[in-house]
């Protein structure tokens, strides 16, 4: 039990280094405008001369809506979005091989073009964030000496910080069940929910200050080299998998958890 008690411990820990990280890409991606930008780029690439960006962003605008809002777009949404676009000449010239065709035949040609310029942006941005997020979770984690390694070794000789760390367990994994609906959870649900999760983890970090060991890299280079550059490595790896993923597998812990307490309760 006292080692189950650790790894949630430290699950906990985990989870709190990809909120960390969250958070930061959240302010980055926000003072970057990355998804804008990567939209922009989508649309120069695959449109071609065929449509412009001016052109786009002159149509959303019109609806109250920014080049971020393509990425909801279906075939039929892109469609009826052509139909406030004024289109030149030469942009229909080409786009079908027939060259009687009518301009709505043109313009269903450029909507169908348009599902495989959406595929291929939210690939490359989902991309880019995987590798966005991982370069954040090796900052994050080599600033705070966050060794996996070491923190289990920690927690192992310190039951009673590993069962107060673990407890808080139920607090945060609770924190996140509004984003959790029939469907997909809002952006306002998953905002509110890691907020709460984030006000529980600062409360965490005042009380168990373990993950603040910046100072400590000195001492623990000294006693264990290679020990310290594999669980920075691997702790770095894991916090990338990203809070959604961490939470889940938390969950998945309490409820082992609780069945062990109920079990032991029982035999007693």
């Amino acid at each position: 039990m006292s080692t189950f008690q650790t790894l949630l411990a430290v699950v906990v820990l985990i989870f709190v280094l990809s909120v960390i990280v969250q958070a930061v890409q959240e302010v980055i991606k926000s003072l970057a405008n990355t998804k804008a930008n990567t939209m922009e780029q989508m649309i120069e690439k695959f449109m071609g001369t065929h449509l412009t960006l001016p052109q786009v962003q002159g149509a959303l605008q019109k609806r109250g809506l920014d080049i971020t809002a393509l990425e909801n777009f279906n075939k039929e949404d892109f469609r009826n979005l052509l139909d406030g676009i004024d289109f030149l000449a030469p942009q229909l010239q080409g786009i079908v091989a027939d060259a009687n065709a009518t301009l709505d035949q043109k313009k269903d040609n450029v909507a169908a073009a348009y599902e495989a310029a959406r595929a291929s942006f939210q690939k490359a941005y989902t991309t880019k964030n995987k590798w966005f997020a991982l370069a954040i979770s090796f900052v994050v984690v080599l600033a705070l000496n966050a060794s996996l390694i070491r923190l289990y070794e920690i927690l192992s000789a310190d039951q009673g910080m590993s069962q107060a760390i673990a407890g808080t367990a139920s607090t945060i994994a609770g924190a996140n069940k509004s984003g959790q609906n029939a469907g997909a959870p809002s952006q306002q649900d998953i905002a509110e929910s890691y907020s709460t999760s984030r006000k529980a983890i600062t409360q965490d970090l005042q009380k168990y200050p373990i993950l603040l060991r910046t100072c400590k890299y000195p001492e623990d280079f000294r006693q264990e080299s290679l020990n310290e550059i594999v669980g920075l490595l691997l702790m770095g790896i894991l916090v990338s998998l990203g809070a959604p993923f961490w939470n889940d597998v938390l969950k998945g812990m309490m409820g082992v958890n609780n069945a062990l307490s109920m079990g032991g309760k029982q035999t007693s």
